[in-house]
């Protein structure tokens, strides 16, 4: 079986699974958002706002780089997954630690200063942070064969929404919600790592040599990764100091909307890092430049009818998700909305900045991204409020998405404009049907999509490479046997 057909797989398994684990994410988090009514939910959002700041510290950009080198040596990987394992260990111990000891300094006694510290074992066993958990994943990435790992998270994922909603109902405090959530994790983050072992079984040695080798490697990476923490977070911390806990609710409301949707650019970026890494470790800059050009389209082309649909449909979406107290959310909605395009596309650019072994580059975008947030909120919080920190989003990935296109363009080109063009023609005409079409929302929804994708595929918008990936996909699907990941699936690792 050809890569690209692997890497169709993929995308396919991460798109489907991570999808739902992400749409019961959203359910639960919509149930929960009416159970603790803005200011509760804003505090909910706090503490893991603020656990999630220690959350690059487990990883330091090691995951990132782990998976580049296990696609590009198969015979090392044993020991290169023993020194991942130590070193994320050491690292999730020592992040917990300063977590804790922060919690203590910077937050009040009370409420919110428990649901921090039972937040900080996200720190261990999340899947949608970096955490511990992470390293387990590194080979089945690597190897294009990601069916075990979204299996267990979808599993996990059911598990703990049953957990921190029976918790709810039963009318436990919030850090006991929290604790339930993520003592649900344990069992799934035990499982991946049998099967992880299983796949490719860890050399656990004192190898300082490669400890080094790996953390020279990763530390711009970490570097990145803590500047995009920070860039994630900043929005909800800057509110939560310069307006109100309901603010911070509000705004969180519409960016869980439209957060839930990363995993869409994530089923593209998985399959292409080693991919790209392959390209570049063989001399083949040429086909990377292709596949990253058409990657950035496809990315580009899937967010497009979100913000059109976010555009038209923004009070209807947030009246019917969490209810008439939300209302004011639409704006914010609409906002984030248009600021997915580019975050969709910079999703792909930066995991090719990694590819192509431009960490420095990577690094220098996300703090440039951070700085250029803080700035903005600073400025937009204090006079607009929950909507100021939106545009302040908008504006940052707007800025950064042309910087980082500017800068790769000699090494990987520029997206086509026509194909950017297209899916831009088709977004309009999506959102004129949403808005006129006489149906209900359901209705509006399924005649706006047919239209979308019959645009993109008869007009030819798509590149000719990423059409390929979808008919492979398509043709075998991603349950193929074989091809789900285990020790049988076959692969580089």
């Amino acid at each position: 079986m050809s890569r690209l057909g692997a890497a169709a797989r993929t995308s396919a398994w991460v798109l489907l699974g991570k999808g739902a684990e992400r749409v019961t994410r959203l359910a639960v988090i919509v149930v929960l958002a009416r159970l603790l009514d803005p200011r509760g939910f804003g505090a909910y959002s706090v503490a893991f706002a603020f656990a999630e700041l220690f959350a690059v510290f487990t990883d330091l950009g090691l995951n990132a780089v782990l998976v580049r080198e296990l696609a590009k040596d198969r015979d090392g990987a044993p020991r290169l997954l023993g020194a991942g394992v130590v070193l994320k260990l050491i690292f999730s111990i020592l992040s917990f630690a300063a977590a804790w000891a922060a919690a203590f300094l910077a937050l009040a006694p009370g409420e919110l200063r428990a649901s921090a510290l039972a937040a900080t074992f996200a720190l261990f066993l999340s899947f949608r942070v970096a955490s511990l958990r992470w390293v387990f994943e590194a080979p089945f990435e690597a190897g294009l064969r990601m069916g075990a790992p979204v299996a267990i998270g979808l599993a996990s994922e059911l598990l703990s929404a049953a957990c921190l909603l029976g918790a709810a109902w039963a009318g436990w405090p919030l850090p006991a919600l929290i604790g339930a959530q993520l003592a649900a994790l344990l069992p799934g983050c035990l499982l991946l790592a049998g099967r992880a072992a299983a796949e490719v079984r860890p050399r656990l040695t004192f190898d300082p040599a490669l400890w080094g080798r790996l953390l020279r490697a990763a530390l711009p990476v970490g570097a990145a990764n803590l500047f995009l923490i920070a860039y994630s977070r900043t929005d909800i911390l800057m509110l939560q100091w310069l307006a109100d806990t309901t603010a911070v609710g509000m705004y969180a409301a519409a960016f869980k909307l439209t957060g839930s949707l990363d995993v869409i650019p994530l089923a593209l970026a998985t399959p292409l890092l080693p991919l790209l890494a392959a390209a570049f470790a063989g001399g083949g800059r040429e086909e990377a430049g292709r596949l990253y050009r058409g990657a950035v389209t496809l990315a580009c082309a899937m967010a497009v009818p979100v913000a059109a649909g976010g555009t038209v449909l923004a009070a209807e979406i947030t009246r019917a998700v969490y209810g008439a107290g939300y209302a004011p959310s639409a704006g914010a909605l609409r906002v984030l909305a248009w600021a997915a395009v580019f975050h969709f596309a910079l999703y792909v650019m930066t995991t090719a900045a990694l590819a192509a072994g431009r960490e420095k580059l990577f690094t220098a975008y996300a703090g440039l991204l951070a700085l250029l947030n803080v700035a903005l909120d600073a400025l937009l919080i204090p006079p607009f409020g929950f909507l100021g920190a939106s545009w302040a989003t908008f504006l940052a990935e707007g800025f950064l998405l042309a910087a980082g296109a500017a800068v790769l363009r000699r090494e990987l080109g520029l997206p086509e404009g026509r194909a950017l063009a297209g899916a831009l023609g088709a977004g309009a005409a999506v959102a004129a049907l949403l808005a006129w079409l006489p149906l209900p929302l359901w209705g509006r929804l399924a005649g706006a999509a047919l239209l979308y994708a019959g645009w993109l595929w008869g007009g030819r918008v798509l590149p000719p490479e990423i059409l390929r990936m979808v008919r492979a996909s398509v043709s075998r699907g991603p349950f193929s046997p074989g091809h789900g990941g285990g020790p049988g699936a076959g692969g580089p690792v």
